[in-house]
């Protein structure tokens, strides 16, 4: 796992060269271009593509049944099939709509029956009303002085309706609404709406042939957008022109053999700490799956370092940690299996997948430890029952573990940031708050026995008092070999200013009992449930029926609940809590200029 170091790049050739040059760089595709020409008002160029181009083409690619690519592109007509395309969506739209209103007015008229409403000239200005009236009620229609009849029952409501020229007032519940037409036209109507639909379908899984060559069309409207973009970027003489990027550093000996195949000057330049280069992260194996994690709250700045791998593995802690039950975890695992193949489309979901699994993993060993399997413990005696090291109903223990992995983890976070301030004295004000974190739990531990453990708490005070001071004295970007008394007070009073995140350290820390309060709200959220299916199941008849309802619906509420809260505090305790301490500036991603057409 590392920030792939790069260059600055500087391409120098004639004026005639330029377009060429620009179509072999996009070829080569690994420079971040820089703009040279501020004195132009860049605008940002409009695809020659219509963004119907790129509906017609998401739509395609969301249709669930592909046919096989064409290999023959000479048929294909763009403004042809992106017509066709969004005109089978617009239908498909209409006709979805209409079909849930038809199930609906269904739904609503199959109580009552096929008939067809009589106008108002056949009833001399009287109207039919309709009520569904719950058993219970209906003794309250006697008093009613218009005419009124029961249709049709059901174990719940009887179906009314009343003849009369105006709405009835004293009617115990609301009108129902009933569409015009009789049953049996709607349900034939329902039927041409599905047929339709299905017609629409398969002429979408017919245009599904011209993914490849539209996709490909909207590729070089995009490539050339990107040229002119970068033509409008570089220094323009009448001989001369010059394009400025960053590169990686591995990719010096291509752009070397690409300026001299083309005849261009070139220098190639280490970043000075005036650069603010952007960030490029390379990584391969587990550390892949945190990488995405790692961008999709922040981009670490270029000389800081790449948390895509502490990522990686804290978060499938946190995750195991408060789904705490082996059982949902072997459930995670089951639908990670299902979907395997669906999460090995694309190149970012088949990374993010080796993070599932180590969720899975992580959730089962945790669980295993526990000893929890949706919410029972196991059978004395047996293998897994040797296999339950962790008591996770003693309060204080998981508490003590909970408070411990933040300690370690804001550890971990500051060394990280130490190793991108080194060589500078202020590497060792981040040294400090490790050695402040570690001092103060076990400070707090040594007190927090029945007994005191006086070599905990001394360990403890020394640490503290050492990180404390390291902190004050070494928290001051200021110059520290100086004669000067007043650099030297300035340095003070930043590192007292540093001394008020001491405040923000025990809250950090206090923030990871989250992981044990959330394990235990989803344990004992596991035994209700067990619980309530248990007594469910006493009682003849229903009961096993309720007993089934309690077990679906309750422990699947709860594997829901257990994978969101896992999700989002595990989320937060990295990209919050951790980030804060390693990460205190941010980057911006490194764009290649290269060809999207294939």
């Amino acid at each position: 796992m590392a920030i792939v170091p790069v260059a600055k790049v500087t391409l120098y050739g004639t004026a005639d060269q330029k377009h060429v040059v620009l179509d072999g760089l996009q070829e080569l595709g690994c420079l971040h271009l820089l703009d040279l020409n501020d004195s132009r008002d860049h605008q940002s160029q409009s695809s020659p593509c219509s963004p119907d181009a790129a509906q017609a083409l998401k739509y395609l690619r969301a249709c669930p049944i592909h046919r096989r690519a064409v290999k023959d592109n000479s048929e294909f007509q763009s403004d042809d099939v992106v017509g066709q395309v969004l005109s089978i969506q617009q239908q498909r739209q209409q006709l979805q709509a209409e079909l849930d209103e038809l199930k609906q007015a269904i739904a609503t008229l199959f109580p009552w029956g096929d008939f067809q409403l009589p106008s108002k000239d056949e009833l001399g200005g009287l109207r039919f009303w309709f009520y569904a009236v719950p058993h219970y009620k209906l003794s309250s229609l006697e008093s009613l002085t218009d005419d009124w009849q029961v249709v049709a029952r059901e174990h719940r409501f009887a179906y009314v309706v009343v003849i009369s020229d105006t709405k009835p007032m004293d009617m115990p519940v609301p009108q129902t609404q009933l569409d015009e037409r009789p049953l049996s036209e709607l349900q034939d109507r329902l039927e041409t709406v599905e047929t339709e639909l299905e017609e629409l379908h398969w002429q979408r899984v017919r245009l599904t042939r011209w993914i490849d060559p539209l996709s490909r069309m909207l590729g070089l409207a995009e490539d050339l957008v990107a040229r002119e973009r970068a033509a409008g970027r570089t220094f323009d003489d009448p001989r001369m022109f010059a394009v400025r990027g960053w590169a990686p550093q591995s990719q010096r000996e291509q752009i070397a053999s690409f300026a001299r195949s083309h005849d261009l000057g070139l220098t190639i330049e280490i970043p000075t700490a005036e650069d603010s280069p952007p960030t490029l992260l390379s990584n391969r194996g587990l550390a892949a799956g945190g990488e995405n994690a790692v961008t999709f709250y922040t981009t670490p700045a270029y000389r800081a370092y790449d948390p895509s791998g502490i990522v990686f593995f804290s978060f499938s802690v946190f995750f195991a940690m408060i789904m705490a039950d082996a059982g949902y975890a072997m459930l995670l695992a089951f639908f990670l299996l299902l979907f395997w193949r669906r999460f090995g489309r694309s190149e970012n979901i088949r990374r993010m997948r080796t993070l599932f699994v180590a969720i899975a993993v992580a959730s089962v060993a945790y669980g295993i430890a526990v000893g929890s399997y949706f919410g029972f413990s196991p059978p004395a005696g047996s293998v897994l029952a040797r296999m339950h090291v962790i008591d996770a109903t003693n309060t204080t223990l998981m508490m003590q573990i909970s408070i411990a992995i933040g300690v370690v983890h804001l550890a971990i976070a500051n060394l990280a940031l130490a190793w991108s301030r080194r060589w500078s004295p202020m590497m060792l004000a981040s040294f400090g708050w490790v050695a402040a974190l570690f001092g103060g739990l076990a400070l707090g531990f040594g007190k927090s026995g029945t007994q005191p453990e006086q070599p905990l708490i001394q360990f403890g005070s020394w640490m503290l008092g050492i990180g404390i001071a390291s902190v004050l004295l070494f928290s001051s970007e200021r110059p520290l070999t100086t004669f000067s008394f007043k650099e030297h007070g300035k340095r003070l009073i930043d590192g007292v200013v540093s001394l008020t995140g001491v405040s923000r350290a025990f809250g950090d820390v206090l923030s990871y009992l989250r992981l044990f309060a959330l394990g235990l709200a989803s344990a004992q959220l596991a035994g209700t449930f067990n619980d309530l299916t248990y007594k469910a199941s006493c009682c003849v008849g229903i009961g096993s029926l309720l007993a089934v309802v309690a077990v679906v619906f309750g422990h699947g509420l709860n594997f829901i609940l257990a994978i969101m809260s896992g999700v989002v505090h595990g989320l937060r305790l990295n990209c919050i809590e951790f980030f804060s301490w390693s990460l205190p500036d941010e980057g911006y991603a490194f764009e290649p200029f290269n060809k999207k057409a294939t």
